[in-house]
């Protein structure tokens, strides 16, 4: 770890990724108290833990570049992924019930985070409601993704999990003015076969079916999607309309 500046030199108003860390419509006084109260900037380097599980809350952070994995321990010793943390991205929410971590937080590349000490973002959310607003949504995002994380695990084939996943990395960079159709995974295929619930040779298979139907091209870690409307069919695919189709076929008069 190694802490890059302290405040007061954190700048928000300066960061490209300022409108995901903080909510819209501070005024330039609750941005510069905001900016006071991120404690310091820090890279990890890759591999090493922001936190791990039973840790004390210490702080939130937002991801400014890298990536960040989270997970947990199996009793067998083995690791599931819980989910992928990209720039823009606030983590360290987990703790807020317990106050006390429940996963491992582990950078997967050379990563720069902002800290916020958990003192500091209490104090501010009772001063400003645009911020409480804020973090109550961005909590609100976290149980989304695992509603989601659920539904693809229950209800989705394996293609339609990857093709899902691809859909959320595009949308995400659309929302944030990146590429769109062509992308860097910045996660190894052990990480992301855990985080979808498939071997990693099943991933490797629905990549190259994938690539053979003409709608992704794959270079190693690089995806270029060729037929984004395929995907969007492929991952939007309502498990509800299965369902009921499946409903209407069972006959429970007796």
């Amino acid at each position: 770890m190694t802490i890059l500046n302290k405040k007061p030199r954190v700048e928000c108003g300066n960061c490209s990724l300022s409108a995901f860390c903080l909510p819209q419509g501070l005024t330039k006084s609750e941005l510069e108290q905001v900016e006071l109260a991120i404690e310091r900037t820090i890279k990890f380097s890759k591999k090493e833990y922001l936190f791990r599980c039973n840790d004390p809350q210490r702080a939130i952070y937002a991801v400014k570049s890298g990536a960040v994995k989270v997970s947990v321990s199996t009793v067998e010793g083995g690791e599931q992924i819980l989910g992928f943390y990209l720039p823009g991205d606030l983590l360290g929410f987990d703790a807020m019930a317990r106050g006390e971590h429940i996963c491992d937080a582990q950078a997967l590349d050379d990563t720069l985070v902002c800290e916020m000490k958990v003192d500091n973002l209490d104090k501010l959310c009772a001063e400003f409601a645009t911020l409480r607003q804020q973090m109550m949504r961005q909590m609100g995002q976290e149980i989304e993704r695992d509603h989601k994380l659920l539904l693809s695990l229950g209800q989705m084939r394996t293609e339609e999990r990857l093709a899902t996943f691809l859909v959320s990395i595009s949308e995400r960079n659309k929302l944030r003015g990146f590429a769109v159709c062509e992308f860097n995974l910045p996660m190894p295929r052990i990480y992301l076969a855990s985080y979808l619930g498939m071997a990693v040779e099943t991933l490797s298979r629905m990549f190259s079916r994938l690539q053979a139907d003409g709608i992704i091209k794959v270079k190693q870690r690089l995806i270029i999607i060729e037929d984004i409307d395929a995907l969007y069919g492929l991952a939007h695919r309502n498990c509800q309309k299965e369902a009921e189709a499946g409903a209407e076929t069972i006959n429970f008069t007796p």
